[in-house]
């Protein structure tokens, strides 16, 4: 067997290429657990329906503060807007989202942010972009009903996010009478990009997310939006190396499908495949030595992956590992592999949701599907291979894709100007 077989074959008895993967197959198993969620069933995936009353952007100018609690970073704007779109978006320094690496209580959590964003609350609206899984209560707030992404605060799970906010801002003197609407990210970037769209001539909208972590949101016919969830889903056939990562968590058995592809976990799954790699001889002994000394401290990170990607005989810490040429082919193929992986099952669902979604049936008239998170933008090859994979397999459906700038700011603020 040559190298180049012996590779081939490790890449599919470890699940880690888009040639394990039967895509009609996840296809039809993604949409019948989407439709048995929406009918009430159980499952691994989350079909969390908000009834928005979208509002017309107003006439005269209105600032309201948005504030984006993502899964790795807090990010915080006072934006204006007017019947035209955003007038400005002032931002505010970001920082780490509280309970990443290490264990705080859901009024730590919520202390910070309110913190961290300061004299920026004294704006007629706030609205809050929450990364994680949240039930929408009628007057805007909402529940968290899952954990994820890493963050630990045991207590956060079942508390109302913008409650526990203002709450927080009152206890250190900030502005926080106001009404607060809190909105899914993925739902938030579908607003986003409606509004950066205009009055075109798109079909719908589509939110996709993949950054630390990924998520899809779209609008049912029957008018619901729909935040999906998708990175939870759990029904993706996974390889042992897969399976091996997810023990290393602190929910295990969940977020398989985030686990996978995720800018988030990436570096720590590479990282697995690599020492594997090394152990079945396709990389040079003491490979993984040669990268944990390179690395030092800390640990790597999909930055890291795009940097090799970009330019193998660079001065980063993976070229670094690698012992001549032969070491750098086998681990930019592993890379481009798993890649692959992540564009194929993204396509699948992206897919659902535009037929879900009923959007794209015609060229006239295609799905406008607003692409973020530093993972889409930043990762060397995905979008290409998406672009591929959805040409190649999502037939007859029309679409374009959109990173819009600002859209979950934008969708962020709109979403805060409605009155419930």
């Amino acid at each position: 067997m040559t190298r180049r077989e012996a590779l081939r074959e490790f890449l599919l008895r470890h699940r880690l290429c888009a040639e394990a993967y039967d895509w009609e197959q996840a296809l039809s198993s993604f949409l019948r657990e989407m439709d048995a969620v929406r009918a009430g069933a159980k499952g691994s995936l989350k079909m969390i329906p908000m009834r928005l009353d979208v509002p017309e952007l107003p006439e005269r100018p209105v600032s309201v503060t948005a504030i984006d609690v993502g899964g790795t970073n807090v990010r915080a704007s006072v934006v204006t807007l007017d019947r035209t779109g955003m007038l400005d978006c002032v931002r505010l320094p970001a920082f780490r989202t509280p309970g990443v690496g290490r264990r705080i209580t859901r009024r730590e959590f919520f202390s910070t942010i309110a913190a961290g964003v300061g004299g920026q609350l004294d704006t007629g609206r706030i609205g809050i972009c929450f990364s994680l899984a949240a039930n929408p209560l009628p007057d805007g707030d909402a529940v968290v009903a899952a954990g994820a992404k890493q963050l630990d605060v045991p207590d956060l799970l079942g508390s109302r996010v913008g409650a526990g906010f203002r709450e927080a801002a009152s206890a250190l003197g900030l502005p926080c009478g106001q009404r607060i609407v809190v909105v899914n990210d993925t739902v938030a970037a579908a607003l986003g990009g409606k509004m950066d769209a205009g009055r075109g001539r798109y079909s719908g909208f589509i939110g996709f997310i993949y950054g630390t972590g990924t998520n899809i949101a779209y609008r049912e016919p029957s008018g619901a939006i729909i935040n999906v969830e998708s990175g939870a889903y759990c029904g993706f056939p996974t390889g042992d190396i897969d399976d091996l990562y997810d023990q290393g968590h602190i929910d295990i058995g969940c977020d398989r499908f985030e686990k996978m592809v995720s800018g988030g976990y990436q570096g720590g799954l590479m990282t697995l495949v690599l020492k594997a790699a090394e152990a079945e001889g396709l990389l040079t002994p003491r490979f993984s030595e040669r990268l944990a000394g390179a690395l030092g401290e800390r640990a790597l990170g999909s930055p890291d992956i795009s940097a090799f990607c970009d330019d193998p005989a660079g001065s980063g810490c993976i070229s670094a590992a690698c012992l001549g040429e032969a070491d750098a082919r086998v681990v930019a193929d592993i890379c481009r592999a798993m890649t692959g992986r992540s564009a194929l099952l993204c396509s699948v669902t992206i897919t659902a949701a535009l037929l879900r979604a009923e959007i794209g049936r015609t060229p006239a008239a295609p799905a406008f599907i607003t692409a973020e998170g530093s993972t889409y933008l930043k990762q060397t090859g995905f979008r290409e291979a998406l672009d591929d994979c959805m040409a190649k397999y999502a037939k007859g459906l029309h679409y374009e894709f959109h990173p819009v700038t600002d859209a979950v700011m934008k969708g962020t603020a709109i979403a805060a100007l409605n009155r419930g």
